[in-house]
């Protein structure tokens, strides 16, 4: 590069440039220095009390933790107006403390959360246990179970009980010795209007009688227009011995309007909705219920459900929505009263309900007034003073029979007769083999009309016995009192017994018959057999007619069915059908002995066949009803 003289003056200005903005920034930098020490004196002077270790350095982040202070502040200004925006007047009941709250007295102890203001678990105090784990039945899992009211906010929309936090009036009451009251408080944003929950628990009972009520917030609630809506679900636990049986008698019961109580499906999923108000619903277990009842019914248009669930913890799910009707206008008010224990018909009596007791599932019509009005008072009698149910069931077979003793001695009594006419009848059959079916027919109705003699006499005592032998079999698996009751080697009668067991599950074994052996199902299938054997025995020897089965070979395959379908029933039925064929077994034989005397029957065929014929109001319809079958068949065979 060439320096010449213009070079030489270019770099020169160009130093004294530099030196120049250098000066100046050393001397702006300085009087900034001077103005801030100044306003921190002029700060010190004014500010006397300020502590002496607070130092320049720190009072700026003084002065940042007032700013954040305010900006929460503000933050929580904020958030409570867009509480107040989606909550409304429930608005100040959005935060709390979850918490549990009891109420309970000698039967029962109920659990409620502050959050809710409702029912969280039930647990019986009186003896009743869970059959593997031996501790207080709990009548739901309180892991997958809820109970809310759905409240209707006006102008906000619909908001579940659970998501507001209740007061409550104690920590804990205890109802032992006099009635005990708890109320569960839903405040609102103005003073003096609250929702209120009133818990009355009794001494020495089952049932909570629950009062709601919306002070002064009825209408904002929209409870005047609107009917509460009270939404339960409950996971039914394992309380007895095989869930399987257990499960099969679990469902949900009602009683809509007027009718007889009704019920969703034991055995498969199933819904309804109903069409009239509802009295009561009842989640009933085979030997629990929980239920509630509204004094003035639950309106049309309730829905409950229940499910079978996939796992082998719970026995059934149960759900419904009740629709609660609302009185009072701006101060709304409605009742309701629980249940929480076990189907005991004493106990769902003191209710004062109609047909609540009917959870208790004795059967249909006549099934159900033999167990209710003979079989159960035979059990509560005899209950009074002997200890051993085992004991008792041999009581209560041996009463039975003794009362039906009559029906049986005339069943064996047409039994005899029918065996001294049996060379007769054979050869009846004999002279009209291979010819009209009607005439020997007619012939063999004409030598029962001439000694007296009715075929049907046999048919007419088994039907009369037919609803007491059905009625035990209902009788049983119902009944509670037998529930924890051992005999022998059985150590619950309301359950099935075994004389063995196995883990292994074996495909279809398992699944038809189960992994045990029942002891008394087995001996109530030996003495099954040998009292068929007996009774067949006993019977005329007919002709077997062509295309019949063989009544030897059904009745033996009857035994073995009943063999795999009773090895799972509670042990004290099976008990009860052993002693029942062994006492008719008896039966048979004194009778055989001591009041059939075959020679004398025969004498008074033989003097019945001097007598002068005389028809039956019966055996005269019959042999119309033949006569017109023989015109009908030549009417059709001239066609």
């Amino acid at each position: 590069m060439k320096f010449d003289k213009n070079t030489a003056i270019g770099f020169t200005l160009m130093i004294l440039m530099l030196l120049g903005f250098s000066w100046y920034q050393a001397n702006e930098q300085e009087k900034l220095r001077e103005t801030q020490q100044a306003a921190l004196d002029s700060a010190a002077a004014v500010t006397p009390s300020a502590p002496e270790s607070v130092t320049a350095n720190e009072q700026p982040q003084t002065v940042s933790a007032n700013d954040t202070i305010q900006s929460d502040s503000l933050a929580q200004l904020a958030a409570d107006q867009a509480m107040a925006a989606k909550y409304g007047v429930l608005a100040s009941a959005i935060s709390g403390e979850n918490r549990p709250v009891v109420i309970r007295n000698s039967k029962v102890k109920l659990t409620l959360n502050t959050k809710g203001g409702l029912f969280a678990s039930a647990e019986l105090l009186d003896g009743y246990k869970n059959y593997a784990t031996k501790e207080n039945i709990r009548l739901w899992s309180e892991a997958f179970s809820t109970m809310k009211l759905r409240l209707q906010v006006a102008g906000k929309g619909e908001f579940p009980s659970d998501e507001f936090y209740f007061e409550p009036s104690a920590a804990d009451v205890d109802a032992s010795q006099t009635a005990g009251t708890l109320t569960m408080r839903l405040q609102s944003q103005e003073q003096g209007k609250y929702l209120e929950l009133i818990y009355t628990l009794q001494p020495d009972a089952y049932s909570v009688d629950v009062k709601v009520n919306a002070n002064g917030l009825g209408n904002e609630l929209e409870m005047a227009a609107k009917p509460l809506q009270l939404e339960w679900a409950a996971a039914g636990m394992n309380n007895e011995k095989g869930l399987a049986a257990e499960r099969s008698r679990c469902s949900v019961y009602y009683r809509e309007g007027e009718e007889d109580r009704d019920y969703l499906s034991e055995s498969d999923d199933d819904s309804y909705t109903a069409e009239e108000p509802l009295q009561w619903v009842a989640f009933k277990q085979d030997y629990f219920t929980a239920a509630v009842i509204a004094k003035d019914g639950f309106q049309a248009g309730s829905y409950m459900q229940v499910n079978v669930p996939q796992d082998s913890v719970h026995t059934k799910l149960y759900q419904s929505k009740l629709l609660l009707a609302m009185k009072g206008g701006e101060n709304a008010f409605g009742e309701m009263t629980f249940y929480f224990g076990p189907n005991d018909y004493k106990e769902l009596k003191k209710l004062n309900v109609d047909e609540i007791d009917r959870v208790i599932d004795y059967g249909w019509s006549i099934i159900g007034t033999v167990n209710r009005y003979c079989v159960r008072p035979l059990f509560w009698f005899f209950s009074t003073f002997i200890g051993s149910w085992g004991l008792i069931i041999l009581l209560v077979t041996l009463s039975i029979k003794t009362v039906l003793f009559p029906i049986t001695w005339k069943n064996f009594l047409s039994s005899a007769k029918m065996r001294v006419l049996k060379p007769e009848i054979d050869e009846i059959n004999r002279k009209f083999e291979g010819k009209d079916p009607m005439q020997k027919q007619t012939a063999t109705m004409a030598l029962y009309r001439q000694t007296g003699v009715n075929p049907f006499a046999g048919c007419i005592p088994v039907l009369l016995q037919m609803p007491i032998l059905y009625a035990m079999f209902r009788f049983f698996p119902a009944e509670i009192v037998l529930r924890g009751k051992s005999f022998l080697w059985a150590d619950d009668l309301a359950a099935y017994d075994s004389i063995l067991s196995w883990e292994q599950h074996i495909p279809v074994l398992s699944s038809i018959y189960g992994n045990h052996v029942s002891g008394f199902t087995i001996l109530m299938c030996i003495s099954t057999f040998f009292y068929s054997k007996l009774s067949m025995g006993s019977q005329p020897q007919m002709a077997q007619q062509p295309g019949m089965p063989n009544m030897t070979v059904m009745m033996n395959i009857f035994t073995v069915m009943m063999l795999f379908f009773f090895n799972s029933q509670p042990s004290g039925l099976s008990l009860y059908y052993f002693m029942a064929n062994m006492v008719s077994i008896g039966q048979m034989w004194a009778i055989k002995k001591y009041f059939i005397d075959e020679n004398a029957i025969r004498a008074k065929i033989e003097e019945n066949k001097k007598k002068p014929q005389t028809k039956s109001s019966f055996m005269q319809r019959l042999e119309d009803a033949q006569k017109a079958q023989r015109q009908k068949l030549a009417q059709q065979g001239r066609k």
